[in-house]
């Protein structure tokens, strides 16, 4: 493993779940303990900090509680209750998007919306392991092109430099070889210590900095949290199917829920340990921000945090326990948090919550919007433009998925399930299912909503949207790359 351990003081309100045991009461230290020195403060300049939370669904963060689309039908305490206090304490002190909506259910897709500013139809990857082919500048381009120096470091192979996400960094780091389970990918308290070497190696800290930090731990199969972060979650008395977090039961839980044999019980089980690795996640963001406060880099500072895309749990039963194939709420809606201090706290609004509807390809026009500079990135526009947090969505938002995988000459999207959100509905189609477009509401639990006209109208947009066709890229076709990618469940 590259880089160096660090270790931090902690601060015990933040880093709740630390699996490190307190202090002694008295305050004794055993002479035997040599402390390491802690990181070193530098007059930094200013931080754009980019964070990404791979499959991480909005009510997976306690601060997205009141729109929770997770075991509606149970009573309030049967329900496990997530536990990110970390990444609450930046919603508090800054913006939570409330409706923030993610383009498609897949990771190497949703990041190039947010690095291009463009959506599924407009940047042409179509499913992970497609490079992307725009000559148009990305967001890191665009910052370098500001005197930004640009790091990005990333906890799974799947944003490998190949895929064309480095463009404009001046450190991409994806070495991702450590085995945390069983595929390439590196835990979210190891991209930390990547970090920390990064940043260690800069020449000159007062430079601006844009910095891309990728943790991939809520992925299945769920078993890198210790057992100290997963216990708080558990049923003390279930005795069902979910004994462990291992690929195994993944595929034994969506058999069940396939089956209708899933019990209550199954269901808060699998639930809690989910949970209980975005919990993992959280505390490694807590270090983050810890380490980078002592560092003397949040000083001056923006810090956006989003989910590239949810995770269904038995919520569809026919497809449980995956992302990929669906374009429901449980896949698409997402986390988006903004906390800035200095300067740029200013261009952020005075109110905390935002209930417009907002879309993932957004977020780099608003990081160049917040810095004083254009506020367009691809076809994406700027948040801080919304005249009210309640205002009505300025426009439709659009979602496709990115399974199964057909032979088709057109678009190999063509058949995928899609959506389309305005006004507060959603309107869906699968034409791979030979189902029916279903119009809903957005709102917790997606409830269906019966309005003829506004399912005609939302309907003709997203058949218009459908005719568009971007150049088809071909897939990276190297042995390790298919290998990687059906190690995560990508290629059947």
């Amino acid at each position: 493993m590259r880089g160096h351990w660090v270790r931090f003081p902690f601060v015990w309100g933040l880093l709740w779940g630390c699996s490190a045991e307190p202090p002694d009461p008295g305050g004794r230290v055993s002479s035997s303990v040599v402390e390491e020195p802690g990181p070193t403060r530098v007059e930094a300049g200013p931080l754009i900090l980019l964070m990404s939370l791979d499959t991480t669904r909005a009510d997976a963060l306690s601060c997205y509680a009141d729109v929770s689309s997770w075991g509606l039908d149970l009573n309030a305490e049967e329900r496990p209750l997530p536990r990110t206090p970390a990444l609450d304490e930046m919603a508090a002190d800054g913006l939570r998007f409330q409706w923030a909506l993610a383009h498609a259910p897949t990771t190497l897709a949703s990041h190039a919306s947010v690095f291009s500013g463009r959506d599924i139809r407009g940047h042409g990857i179509y499913r992970n392991g497609v490079p992307l082919g725009l000559e148009e500048p990305l967001l890191t381009e665009e910052m370098a092109k500001l005197g930004f120096e640009t790091i990005g470091v990333v906890g799974a192979s799947v944003l490998k430099a190949e895929t064309g996400l480095h463009q404009g960094f001046d450190v991409y780091d994806d070495s991702v070889q450590m085995r945390v389970r069983a595929r390439t990918e590196d835990s979210a308290e190891n991209v930390n210590r990547r970090v920390w070497k990064a940043l260690d190696e800069r020449t000159d800290p007062t430079r601006p900095l844009f910095l891309f930090v990728h943790y991939f731990d809520a992925h299945s199969p769920w078993d890198s949290a210790p057992s100290s972060r997963v216990q708080p979650f558990l049923q003390a008395d279930y005795q069902g199917m979910v004994q462990d977090g291992s690929g195994t039961t993944i595929g034994v839980l969506a058999d069940f829920a396939r089956q209708k044999r899933l019990g209550k019980a199954d269901r808060i089980e699998a639930r809690g340990r989910y949970l209980a690795e975005v919990a993992q996640v959280d505390y490694a963001a807590g270090q983050l921000f810890t380490g980078l406060e002592e560092r003397g880099y949040m000083d001056e500072s923006l810090i956006v945090i989003f989910g590239d895309h949810g995770e269904v749990l038995e919520e569809i039963p026919e497809r449980a326990y995956g992302h990929g194939t669906d374009v429901d709420l449980g896949a698409i809606h997402v986390p988006l948090i903004l906390r800035a201090r200095g300067s740029m706290r200013e261009a952020l609004p005075a109110w905390k919550q935002v209930d417009t509807p907002t879309s993932l390809m957004d977020i780099g026009a608003t990081i160049l919007d917040i810095w004083g500079a254009q506020d367009q990135l691809g076809e994406g526009v700027s948040l801080l433009n919304l005249s009210h947090p309640k205002a009505e969505s300025r426009q439709a938002h659009f979602a496709e998925a990115t399974k199964p995988h057909f032979e088709t000459s057109g678009w190999p999207g063509e058949r995928l399930e899609r959506a389309v959100v305005k006004n507060g509905a959603i309107w869906t189609e699968a034409p791979w299912l030979d189902e029916a477009g279903t119009l809903f509401h957005l709102a917790p639990g997606q409830p269906t909503m019966d309005d003829m006209d506004m399912a005609r109208e939302l309907a003709q947009e997203l058949s218009d949207w459908s005719e568009l066709q971007p150049v088809i890229v071909p897939p990276l076709g190297d042995a390790t790359t298919m290998q990687e990618l059906r190690a995560l469940g990508y290629v059947e």
